[in-house]
């Protein structure tokens, strides 16, 4: 049977109830337009965005060309509209954020997560691993057939606050050897809150659970398989019992 979440005070062990009013965007349709020629890339919209996004990071870093002379502002499942706008910034000057990777200076890499989807669009959010970047990258992806095109990439600054697809997300380390009252049957995600250590949360994982490797391979949760310790995000629903996983990515 499932514990309930205890709160203890002082230096003892915390685990804090998360109660965030959650808001979805409205998911983005597709627009009155001849679609009949547009090609699409087949797979789940984030790692559609991911691979284009890692594409155009392996030219910016590349010595002997650029994303311009790859071909990559003009790929075709990029709508009409975006490739026309990625090809007229060509020339931009180095003080201006790239139009893909959305930061000035080039990043390590990026990592993904899903804002909003439907049956119809879904937006994808990606941002720098390297901590000190704070630009965003906000993919648009629009289905046709079977498969995604991206719409739209918009670059919005760190502060900028996209509305919320989970009520709990943190960042913190995965245990299993817990102290008591906690229950050493399921894992826990310890982690900071408001500057304060030591907040202990339970996580429940289902066959929907999905698992990301620090270097982007995702997979269904296998929670016997986890190593104690590691550092790790997790994404869920926050309930009276604990943290319902919807994602977890493992951090370097």
């Amino acid at each position: 049977m499932k514990q309930k979440i205890l709160i203890f005070g002082g230096v003892a062990v915390a685990v804090i109830i998360v109660g965030v009013l959650m808001t979805r965007s409205s998911t983005p349709k597709q627009e009155d337009q001849k679609l009949s020629e547009q090609a699409v890339a087949i797979g789940e919209p984030v790692d559609v965005a991911l691979d284009f996004y890692n594409l155009w990071l392996d030219a910016r870093k590349a010595i002997d060309t650029d994303p311009y002379q790859s071909g990559l502002a003009n790929k075709e499942f990029l709508s009409k509209e975006l490739q026309a706008r990625l090809i007229a910034t060509q020339g931009r000057v180095e003080s201006e954020a790239d139009p893909v990777l959305c930061q000035v200076v080039v990043p390590k890499g990026g990592k993904g997560r899903v804002v909003s989807q439907d049956q119809d669009g879904s937006r994808i959010l990606i941002t720098a691993k390297d901590k000190e970047l704070t630009g965003q990258a906000i993919f648009t992806l629009l289905r046709h057939n079977d498969g995604w095109f991206i719409n739209n990439i918009e670059c919005a600054p760190g502060e900028f606050d996209l509305p919320r697809e989970f009520s709990f997300e943190k960042e913190g380390f995965i245990l299993k050897s817990v102290p008591p009252p906690l229950n050493p049957e399921y894992w826990h995600l310890v982690f900071e809150e408001n500057g304060e250590l030591g907040h202990f949360v339970p996580l429940f994982f289902d066959e929907a659970s999905s698992c990301t490797s620090f270097d982007g391979e995702q997979t269904t949760c296998t929670p016997d398989q986890f190593v104690e310790a590691k550092k790790a995000h997790a994404y869920g629903q926050m309930t009276e019992l604990g943290v319902e996983v919807k994602r977890l990515e493992f951090l370097e």
